[in-house]
């Protein structure tokens, strides 16, 4: 074999090389995309069936007290080892009812003997009451329409040719039938209770009422157009100094592609307020739009379109380890393995969130939260970040547990904001669950039809949700304000004053006691017996 031959065969053993080499990197990337894919299975099949619950075991020790907020030691045990007990529901027993019955009106039914039924069989004796026998049923009255005639005197006088009639309430929207009881209860069946309008045109037709599904909607809108100037004046929590954001995808008919609702959420405006925007895309623009006077300090979850957002002059950006937490339980439910690197980051988690419940339980003031936060919480997540960036090159990064580990140190800076401001949450759960009752509602009316649906949406479900949070019954709140378009209109009422937060609750209870009281009138007047 002459030098040539010997070249040649090596070049061919260095190309065979090679070409293993090449199979073997391939082999190892589809083996990876396998183990991703059949992740990615088992959390869907997890997420259609699987329990919702991130983890089954409480974040809370019921051994420590609550009332000892100021003793660290007390919160989160010195040693290293965390001992987290199981959560106890206490169940109370089968008969004990749980109703709040003190408000309902009461009707009594005597059911007595009679007379000639008052005497013993036994000697002929009369009887006499020795006691009483009660029990209690919840009923119902069915919803009851009616019409409301208006009659106005008209009073002349010939010499000077002039009519006076006494002033009548404006209705609602002058040219429809609808009142403002009626409006109230077709936009709160909508957007409280989520029942789409052409199923509350059905349920009318059962009392014997034909108003089409269309009718309602454009009720719905009109209506909404006339509380616009309550809505601008919410956005009053800009001002706030925190607010956390967050965003869902709704379906849009008109465009037949998806479209977003905005939450943004001041939990210390009142009891809190919760403003909804609509648009027709994700980008991180919309939020940047809406944001460009706010100045403080900034919650969102991961999401890449508030990088800039986070990044800007003025804005305090945090994360949400709500999400790391969640990212980490995917894992596990895909998984089973309740005792690898996913279910010790849930269980390294788990101090964290039992001294926040503990600081809600006492209502600790911000300055406590700081203090607490940075004694406690914060060698806790230096170890965390410690472990996490020690154990990364030991888990394929394509695979799910690869992604939550990735996603947690990449958000790192802004999941330990938290701890140098006592004002802000550990994670965006508030606005979060805001935003459930509309992932809830879109399941029932499916879609929006447009753009300019989409902005009403946003008023009512803004409108009613900051109502609940402050206490209010939605019900009297929609109707009263639905009173006062006429008075908006003309600029005589300043909207911020019928904001959830700073409305005159001595005004609604009044209002809801004249309410009660004309129901009554009206239903003596319709009994005929």
């Amino acid at each position: 074999m002459n030098e040539n031959d010997i070249k040649k065969l090596q070049e061919a053993y260095t190309l065979r090389g090679i070409a293993i080499h090449t199979l073997h990197e391939r082999v190892a990337s589809l083996e990876e995309e396998i183990v991703h894919l059949k992740e990615l299975l088992r959390l869907q099949q997890e997420r259609l069936f699987g329990k919702k619950s991130e983890t089954s075991s409480s974040i809370l020790n019921p051994l420590t007290s609550a009332t000892d907020i100021t003793q660290p030691t007390e919160l989160i045990p010195e040693s290293k080892t965390t001992v987290v007990v199981s959560h106890v529901r206490n169940i109370p027993p089968r008969g004990n009812r749980q109703l709040n019955l003190n408000n309902l009106p009461k009707y009594t039914i005597v059911h007595d003997l009679p007379d000639a039924e008052k005497t013993c069989s036994c000697c002929g004796g009369a009887l006499h009451v020795i006691g009483q026998d009660k029990s209690e049923q919840l009923e119902i009255i069915p919803t009851q329409y009616c019409m409301i005639e208006h009659i106005r005197f008209k009073y002349g006088c010939r010499p000077c040719d002039s009519i006076v009639m006494a002033p009548k309430p404006a209705a609602t929207l002058p040219k429809a039938i609808a009142g403002a009881s009626l409006l109230t209860d077709v936009i709160l069946n909508k957007y409280q209770y989520h029942l789409p309008l052409y199923r509350q045109s059905k349920i009318m037709q059962s009392y014997g009422i034909t108003i089409s599904d269309k009718t309602l909607a454009n009720w719905v809108m009109a209506s909404g157009n006339a509380l616009l100037k309550i809505y601008e004046a919410i956005w009053i929590i800009l001002k706030n100094r925190y607010l956390q954001v967050d965003e869902t995808p709704v379906k849009v008919l008109a465009t037949n592609k998806q479209g977003y609702i905005w939450a943004y959420f001041a939990p210390n405006v009142g009891k809190g307020l919760v403003a909804f925007e609509f648009s027709l895309t994700r980008e991180g623009s919309v939020a940047a739009e809406r944001l460009k006077t706010f100045n403080g300090l900034l919650q969102t979850d991961g999401y890449s379109g508030y990088n800039a957002l986070r990044k800007r002059d003025g804005i305090v950006g945090f994360g949400c380890l709500s999400h790391v937490r969640r990212k980490f339980s995917e894992v596990v439910k895909i998984s089973g393995d309740k005792h690898g690197i996913a279910a010790e980051m849930i269980d390294r988690m788990k101090p964290l969130y039992a001294l926040e419940a503990r600081l809600r339980e006492s209502g600790a003031n911000h300055r406590t939260r700081k203090r607490l936060r940075q004694k406690i919480s914060r060698p806790i997540l230096k170890e965390i970040h410690r472990w996490l960036r020690s154990i990364k090159n030991q888990v394929l990064p394509k695979s799910k547990l690869g992604h939550a580990i990735s996603y947690t140190l990449k958000q790192w800076p802004y999941l330990i904001a938290y701890l140098r401001h006592g004002m802000a949450e550990i994670d965006t759960n508030y606005v979060e669950n805001k935003i459930r009752d509309i992932a809830l509602g879109k399941k029932n009316w499916l879609f929006i039809g447009n753009e300019d649906c989409g902005k009403i949406h946003a008023l009512y479900y803004t409108l009613i949700i900051s109502s609940i949070i402050n206490d209010l019954n939605p019900r009297v709140y929609i109707h009263y304000i639905l009173t006062k378009v006429h008075e908006l209109r003309r600029g005589e009422i300043d909207p911020s004053s019928l904001l959830p937060d700073r409305i005159d609750i001595k005004k609604l209870e009044q209002f809801a006691t004249e309410q009660i009281e004309f129901g009554k009138k009206m239903l003596s007047a319709f009994d005929t017996s």
